[in-house]
């Protein structure tokens, strides 16, 4: 659950140092030029020197100020876009030729409106550059200078185009920002850690943080609860409703503790500045060990929460842009996470409703089948009659139930799948044994086959068995039931017919015993029962998947 590394490394120059550092370079690249070629400047060389060593200091003062300063960068780049503004043009008035960076210049400047702002920014940057470098060219024309309309037009020309190019860019490179390469990094989420923990650690490494706090409060709760993690030292802290509640109300924002400064992005994506001291509100600065770094609010269906990076190397208001996109693979990293845990806890329920059914349908029944005939033996009995024999035939019949448990142990320890003869066997061998318990004649029989079959089913079978005996026995008085086991290319099939008394009805038709019907459909079957002829048939089939063949 990391972030690419390449997107840790990426921040440590962020848009406003790339910016910063690419204006020092351009200054001091078009220096060098105008050295090299002895015909620039063309006019007013004095001056021209002067506003390129000028430009070069402030861009040199720009990059030392706000290297590591996401406050005075966002405080400066509205000034210092204007002065690149006026340093181009000033440029395409005082150069000509190939040393002239007036293009250079123009794509520079727009390239940072887009980076930094929006498209509205590229295009007022735009459309002003046009105009100014227009305005340039007839000042020029009417004092006289060497001018070149032709050459003036063509460039105007690749102004233009180069203009809506560049717009399209600030109106598409949100999206592009938000591309971090392994977007899946909490898609998997573990039942054996906290979710808090995987996504703060997940955000830790992916902005290449020191230290973090997550603090969190599901809907209903009163308080805020999470944890705090400094250096891989994890501690668990919880926070009163109204130390963090405020901060919640806002999108991603960079925050200075020290000196209440913060900055934010509105619906335009423009910067606004922020007290953060109004939002992060006692004792949560102390408890979490809030200095500077990057604040994201958290929501989903389970409550809401905020994150808090600290010491986030070159942080800068790029982080801002990035934040949002933490926020929601978090809040989804939660959702998920409260699935799958619900899916387990209902697949635990489902598993202890079938276990207490199989025991049900086993030990059970057999210890209902016991009493049965201990109290036919006790009639016996007070008859003056010999029940020796019955009771010795009776610990038999436990000593099998014995046997019978173990096999059903064995089979919920076993593999996927079983041979469908291993499972018609123990059928057969199950067929003697209900036939001594209930007193009942059982005639068992199955079609031979190779296909191996789901172990799920193996166990289903051997209690609809002993459910569906059970009840022709007890609810409709049979003296002989006939069992047949078949295996079709996509369902096991059982068969019982019984010369017992009808079932009971209702509108009409014969009522299915409840534990047989809610067995059967669970397991994705069908179940159907007939009366004809003085005997009832009911018909079982189990859905035999794709795998088991």
């Amino acid at each position: 659950m990391r972030y690419a590394s390449n997107v840790g490394n990426g921040f440590q120059h962020s848009s406003g140092r790339v910016i910063a550092l690419g204006r020092l370079l351009l200054a001091t690249l078009f220096l060098a030029a105008v050295l090299i070629d002895t015909s620039q400047p063309t006019h007013a060389p004095e001056v021209t020197y002067a506003l390129i060593l000028g430009y070069i200091v402030i861009s040199a003062g720009i990059v030392a100020a706000t290297w590591n300063d996401w406050w005075l960068d966002a405080r400066l780049s509205g000034p210092a876009h204007s002065v690149d503004i006026v340093m181009f043009t000033l440029l395409v008035l005082l150069t000509e030729g190939y040393t002239s960076p007036f293009l250079f210049f123009f794509m520079f400047v727009l390239l940072a409106a887009a980076i930094r702002w929006d498209w509205h920014a590229t295009a007022l940057t735009a459309i002003l550059l046009i105009l100014l470098y227009l305005v340039a060219g007839l000042f020029a024309f009417n004092a006289g200078v060497s001018f070149d309309p032709q050459r003036f037009l063509v460039r105007t020309g690749h102004l233009i185009v180069l203009s809506l190019i560049l717009i399209w860019f600030g109106a598409n490179q949100r999206l592009a920002r938000f591309d971090l390469g392994e977007r899946d990094l909490l898609s998997e989420p573990s039942l054996d850690e906290s979710p808090l923990e995987g996504g703060l650690r997940a955000a830790m490494d992916g902005l290449r943080s020191a230290s973090g706090a997550f603090v969190w409060r599901e809907q209903g709760r009163p308080a805020y609860s999470g944890l705090l993690i400094n250096r891989d030292a994890v501690a668990e802290i919880e926070l009163p409703h109204e130390a963090i509640a405020g901060a919640i109300a806002f999108a991603p924002f960079l925050y200075d503790l020290k000196k209440d400064r913060g900055l934010r992005r509105d619906s335009d994506r423009n910067l606004v500045r922020l007290m953060p001291a109004e939002l992060i509100r006692p004792p949560a600065p102390k408890a979490l060990g809030l200095s500077q770094g990057l604040a994201i609010p958290v929501r989903s269906d389970r409550g809401e929460g905020m994150l808090f990076l600290g010491e986030v190397r070159g942080l800068s208001t790029d982080h801002i842009d990035v934040g949002a996109h933490i926020a929601s693979e978090l809040a989804a990293h939660i959702q998920r996470h409260a699935l799958l845990r619900a899916a387990q806890e209902s697949a635990e329920a489902r598993s202890r409703l079938t276990l207490a059914r199989d025991l049900h349908d086993s030990v059970v029944q057999f210890l209902a089948g016991a009493a049965f005939r201990l109290e036919a033996m006790k009639r016996s009995n007070a008859s003056g009659r010999d029940v020796e024999t019955e009771l010795n035939e009776l610990k038999q019949l436990m000593l099998q139930e014995q046997r019978e448990l173990r096999s059903f142990i064995t089979s919920l320890r076993s593999g996927p799948l079983a041979a469908f003869n291993d499972i018609a066997k123990d059928l057969q061998a199950l067929a003697v044994h209900l036939s001594r318990q209930w007193d009942v004649q059982c005639e068992f029989s199955a079609h031979p086959t190779e296909m191996m079959i789901p172990t799920r089913l193996r166990i289903d079978a051997h209690q609809l068995m002993r459910e569906a005996v059970a009840n022709a026995v007890r609810h409709a008085s049979a003296k002989s039931i006939t069992i047949e086991l078949a295996a079709l290319s996509d369902e096991l099939k059982l068969e019982f017919i019984n010369d017992g008394a009808e079932f009971r009805q209702r509108g009409g038709q014969i009522e299915m015993p409840a534990s047989l019907k809610e067995r059967v459909e669970q397991a994705g079957g069908a179940l159907d029962m007939a009366r004809g002829m003085g005997v009832t048939k009911l018909s079982i089939s189990l859905p035999i998947s794709e795998m088991s063949h």
